[in-house]
């Protein structure tokens, strides 16, 4: 659930936005996002709903302390995560490296200089397939960090795999149901970016992310909403972006980093 989270935020928000056009695109950037769930008024239902207190409980497991900034590195093929609050399992202040291409993502712990490896072998597109995508324009426009954005509706369905070896009560639901608000530019839509976006979209591997960022165009703004967080909505916004040039060691793990065990779902590298 860590990574899922980690991965979607990135590749809906971590958008190069500023103030003005730069002549180039530059050889990294630098953003900060702020992830946030937030209570909302439910449609009353139809029938008690079994998994109805789900959404509570995801709301505190995803953001326990409130709201999350986190600010991304991406540079060529590789990215950094600095989780500024708590964010699901994650210590306060952990750092998550990836490179493309690699079969995990390392994740650091300052506060006792120690790392684990996170498979990414099967990631959340692979595991669900190809959703159903509906992306509607509103017409809306809104400025966002100087930028010139357009909102858009869309809903998503993903059908829930059959795991071997793994029993589903026979009443919970085989498809997830997303609807949301997605506010993006297409300012930033040159080939000059194009090698950092494909360095956030084989980082995040989001089933329905080639829908919502069709034509170049890169979220700003999300707010997002399922079937199995009745009650609540994920939101997460772009709060300063910035190109930089960063030191090669900010990818790497310290030598002075001990690995440990990883929890439930890492892996073990050679």
């Amino acid at each position: 659930m860590t990574a899922v989270l980690l991965a979607f935020a990135l590749i809906m928000q971590t958008a190069p936005a500023a103030a003005q056009r730069p002549a180039a695109a530059p050889a990294a950037l630098k953003a900060r996002l702020r992830l946030s769930v937030v209570k909302i008024e439910a449609p009353a239902a139809a029938a008690p709903d079994p998994y109805g207190e789900l959404g509570g409980l995801l709301a505190r497991m995803l953001a326990p302390e409130g709201p999350v900034d986190i600010d991304y590195v991406v540079a060529g093929d590789s990215m950094r995560a600095d989780v500024q609050g708590r964010l699901a399992t994650l210590p306060r202040g952990s750092i998550v490296l990836q490179r493309v291409g690699d079969a995990a993502m390392r994740i650091l712990n300052p506060g006792n200089k120690t790392w684990y490896a996170l498979s990414t072998d099967q990631n959340v597109g692979g595991l669900l397939g190809a959703p159903d995508v509906q992306v509607e324009p509103t017409g809306e426009t809104a400025t966002i960090l100087g930028q010139r954005a357009q909102r858009f509706r869309f809903s998503e369905t993903l059908r829930l795999p059959a795991l071997e070896g793994v029993t589903l009560p026979p009443d919970f639901p085989r498809e997830l149901q997303f609807t949301g608000d997605l506010w993006s530019t297409d300012a930033f839509s040159g080939e000059g970016y194009a090698n950092i976006f494909r360095t956030l979209q084989a980082f995040a591997a989001v089933p329905g992310m080639e829908a919502l960022t069709a034509g170049g165009r890169f979220p700003l703004r999300l707010h997002l909403r399922s079937t199995f967080m009745a009650g609540y909505e994920l939101r997460s916004e772009v709060t300063a972006i910035g190109p930089m040039q960063p030191n090669p060691s900010l990818f790497e793990v310290p030598a002075d980093y001990q690995k440990v065990q990883p929890p439930v779902g890492g892996m073990h590298e050679p």
